[in-house]
């Protein structure tokens, strides 16, 4: 090991904490083993050339097909990070890795490779028997994001479907929205309307007692118990600003839609009722088993209302470290070995 960081020292390569091994059962921790050793090639070479006892350097066709997969892997470890969280990703957080994983995969199809195409296309075999047809609940939730909106639809449309097919599914993403739009604006007219009556009354005693004529009056009555028709709906309007950019690390969708809900009161009950529901069922599962080690053989006379305050809090506590809501990434490094280099050589460069 020592051999080896002097060789990463004389090819001027950047020392970190060292390589992962691969792990049988966790697949991920095959991407981070490549993504390690990839770092190291040229010390990994000159290491195979110093010591000839050292019989497992990867052939140059091996490397190629390593840097050929690196996508697909590292789109596949995104998602699984992701809805790994702890606590409970939501729906617009998913459709986006989806689509990782479809256009690496499309990638690898068209590939010149033979060994990568024979991969790719047998793994778009079984993803399209999963995600063949698009799961519209997951794309509204995305475009209600308003980091990606219909922009980003229309663009991964295009990288993932042919041109017709593309512009079919874009129609039938709109079609869907402007229904989904209109029924939720009829609903917000109906309450609307329901208050307007509720108020009537003290609203005809002010408008008897304003100066202007009776007429006026009236007219004031009816414009405010009825809505003016704008030429450009909530949703088109909220479709046409504006993307919020990507890069910004501390953008929050729930607090943008609770600041923006009174310039789209409309939409943002759209977006409540889409970016309530949950992208997978990990998170679930997870507060199944916290539950089996809260209620253990000698604790099993708690009252229903104790255990669920003893799992509430510490899912709290586990969610609370910075003082936000963001969700919590599960650690998947404790089952990975990681092999360290000698500290003195790393502090010494």
């Amino acid at each position: 090991m020592h051999k080896f960081v002097e060789i990463c020292r004389s090819l001027a390569l950047q020392i970190g904490e060292g390589m992962r091994l691969d792990v049988s059962t966790r697949w991920s921790s095959t991407y981070k083993m490549l993504r390690t050793a990839i770092a190291y090639k040229e010390a990994i070479q000159a290491y195979a050339d110093a010591d000839l006892n050292y019989k497992w350097e990867p052939t140059t066709e091996e490397w190629d097909l390593f840097v050929a997969i690196e996508p697909i892997l590292a789109s596949l470890a995104k998602v699984t990070t992701a809805l790994s969280a702890s606590s409970y990703p939501t729906t617009n957080l998913f459709y986006p890795h989806i689509v990782d994983v479809k256009i690496a995969l499309r990638a690898a199809m068209f590939s010149n490779n033979l060994n990568l195409k024979k991969m790719g296309t047998a793994m778009m075999e079984k993803f399209n028997k999963y995600w063949e047809e698009k799961n519209n609940v997951m794309v509204v939730a995305t475009i209600l994001d308003p980091r990606y909106k219909m922009r980003y639809i229309e663009w991964c449309f295009g990288r993932i479907f042919d041109v017709d097919q593309s512009g079919f599914e874009i129609q039938e993403v709109r079609a869907e929205l402007e229904k989904l739009y209109e029924e939720c604006e009829l609903q917000h007219r109906e309450k609307k309307a329901a208050q307007s009556k509720s108020n009537a009354s003290s609203s005809l005693t002010i408008d008897r007692s304003c100066g202007l004529p009776s007429a006026s009056c009236e007219f004031q009555s009816y414009l405010s118990s009825t809505e003016a028709n704008p030429s450009k709906s909530e949703l088109l309007i909220y479709l046409d600003e504006l993307n919020v950019s990507l890069e910004d690390k501390e953008f929050d969708l729930l607090n943008w839609w609770k600041v923006n809900s009174h310039r789209f009161p409309v939409v943002s009950k759209m977006a409540k009722k889409f970016l309530t529901v949950p992208a997978t069922s990990v998170s679930s599962e997870s507060t199944f088993s916290t539950g089996g080690r809260t209620l253990d053989d000698y604790r099993s006379s708690l009252r229903p209302s104790t255990v669920e305050a003893l799992i509430c809090a510490s899912s709290w506590i586990r969610g609370a470290h910075d003082g936000t809501r963001r969700y919590v990434e599960e650690d998947e490094e404790d089952d990975i070995e990681n092999i360290s280099f000698p500290k003195s050589f790393v502090e010494s460069n």
